[in-house]
This record gives structure tokens, sequence and C-alpha cells, in this order.
């Protein structure tokens, strides 16, 4: 699939599984993918996935742009349809806005998915912070329930990587 002939902003695969765009507003943001196999032994062809904005402070206001999520649809798209890989997202808490962030990505999820991708949360806390995960999986994946109750076993593990 080229990905630039569906996605609002031009995407550059910079390697394999690692995506870069430009907004309209000049703000350059990295996809990328990284294997989670390390996490489960069931995670063979799971991948953890993130959006980062590149060379911007943290504390840096970036505009409402609804291109930017359409944008990163078709990148999840792409990457569903090549394998039946599962991806992993994990809502950074380094900022406190992880709930945001939550909200943000299933927000996106009901809006953009056409119904082959399932999605299961799950959050995990102590008492300095709170971790919001979630799996995604196609429906068709043959290792659907294996990779379930691998993404919830390592949930109650916290998210430290289960031997």
């Amino acid at each position: 699939m080229d990905l630039n002939s569906q996605s609002p902003y031009d995407v550059i695969e910079e390697s394999e599984l690692d995506y870069s765009f430009c907004t309209k507003d000049g703000i350059v943001y990295r996809a990328y993918f990284l294997s989670a196999s390390h996490l489960h032994e069931s995670f063979t062809d799971a991948y953890s996935f993130s959006i980062e904005p590149v060379g911007e402070a943290e504390d840096t206001i970036h505009p409402m742009d609804v291109r930017i999520s359409m944008t990163i649809a078709f990148i999840l798209k792409d990457f569903f349809q090549k394998n039946e890989n599962s991806m992993l997202m994990v809502c950074d808490n380094m900022d406190g806005k992880e709930e945001k962030r939550e909200r943000l990505f299933s927000r996106w999820f009901v809006h953009h998915n056409d119904g082959s991708i399932m999605k299961f949360d799950a959050s995990t806390s102590d008492d300095d912070y709170i971790l919001y995960v979630s799996i995604y999986i196609r429906k068709d994946n043959s290792q659907l329930h294996e990779l379930v109750a691998a993404f919830y076993d390592l949930v109650k593990n916290d998210f430290y990587p289960i031997d």
C-alpha cells in the first residue's frame, strides 16, 4: 500500500517500521514500531508503537489537527495489512498527560477503525503513577486469544517482562 496515496500528510519511511511526517504547522512527527518480543514469549510478532514530535520541547503546545490522526491511522492500517502483527500502546506518563493520551487514542480508534482491529485496554498503577496500556490485534489473527491472555499476564506483572 502506498501510504502517500491516501494519507493527508506525506509519510517518509525512514527505515522498516519507522516513519516520519511533517504537519501544516511545520511539526515533524516520528511514528515507529519496536519489537515487544522481550516482554512475553507469545509476543514474537508484537510491537510497541510510539508517536513523538521530533526536536520539540515537552511543553510546546501542538495545534489541533485532524490530519495527524488520519496519517497515524494510515500508518497503522499499513502495519496491520502487512502481517498478523499485534501492537502494544503504552501512554507515556512522564508529563502527567497519560489519561489525556489514553482518551485521545481511544477516540482515534473508534473514529478510524474499520472493524478489522480489536482493542483491549488495561491499566496498572502504584502510588506515583498510572500506566494506561492497550493491545491492538487483527480480528483474524490466529493467535488472538493467546495474545490477549499474554497481554493481561503482562499487566498483572506491572508490565515487566515475563520470562
